[in-house]
């Protein structure tokens, strides 16, 4: 099994939804011939999605610009399983993934103008058989819980990728999570997230409980409140 993680934090090796990421391949590593290919977007040259349109008339499936989003195309061609990480900032994927989203326009055929509707909302057929790739996306938020914030997020994959093509991964409470004396909390839900990995290598899913669990608040929102408001009366910029 090929495993892409691509990080799309813009703090790199220090973000909470890089740490979650890493503990769920960590979990999917533990099964037998398993490759592992890691990504950080924010250590790579990616330029802006010009809107040419060559990559559908000039040539279809190459985009014109020449930069690292040919290793993240071949990559995400590659790989078997697609681990996607970043954070929530303003209810939306993080700007480097936006980036990398607008620049997969190859990977999609020409919009023939087909409206979507709720029977079908994926308008543009992919250029290449992605039926057996698996997708999982995982971000976190500071947010008390994952209800309402992730929705824009969700359906941008879904509009992208289709509806039900992909494992979501969202979780709550990140800023907390990385106080000290949150150290043992956060210890155990990476834990949890590490056993939903091997889970996920070994069923190819997530069953309804996991999937659950690795979504839920780990202390209760008002518990949550307070702590924030503390934390940001104390905050001092490093």
């Amino acid at each position: 099994m090929r495993i892409l993680l691509i990080n799309g934090s813009p703090k790199c090796e220090r973000s909470h939804s890089y740490m979650v990421a890493k503990s769920f391949v960590d979990g999917m590593m533990q099964q037998e011939d398993c490759k592992l290919k890691e990504l950080t977007l924010a250590k790579m040259h990616l330029e802006h999605c010009r809107g040419c349109f060559v990559c559908w008339k000039v040539t279809p499936g190459k985009c014109a610009i020449r930069d690292d989003m040919d290793i993240i195309m071949e990559e995400i061609l590659a790989a078997d399983v697609v681990v996607l990480s970043f954070p929530l900032y303003c209810f939306s994927v993080s700007s480097l993934v936006a980036t990398v989203i607008d620049r997969l326009l190859p990977m999609k055929e020409p919009y023939n103008g087909r409206a979507a509707s709720p029977e079908n909302i994926n308008i543009m057929n992919f250029r290449y058989d992605l039926s057996q790739k698996k997708l999982v996306v995982v971000s976190s938020c500071a947010h008390a819980t994952t209800d309402y914030v992730f929705e824009p997020v969700t359906r941008q994959f879904e509009l992208f990728f289709g509806e039900g093509r992909f494992t979501t991964i969202y979780s709550p409470q990140g800023e907390i999570l990385l106080l000290d004396q949150m150290k043992a909390i956060l210890a155990k839900y990476l834990e949890g997230i590490k056993r939903a990995g091997v889970e996920f290598a070994r069923d190819g899913a997530l069953c309804e409980a996991t999937h659950k669990a690795v979504n839920s608040p780990l202390i209760p929102p008002r518990a949550l409140e307070k702590m924030m408001t503390g934390y940001w009366e104390g905050f001092r910029h490093e």
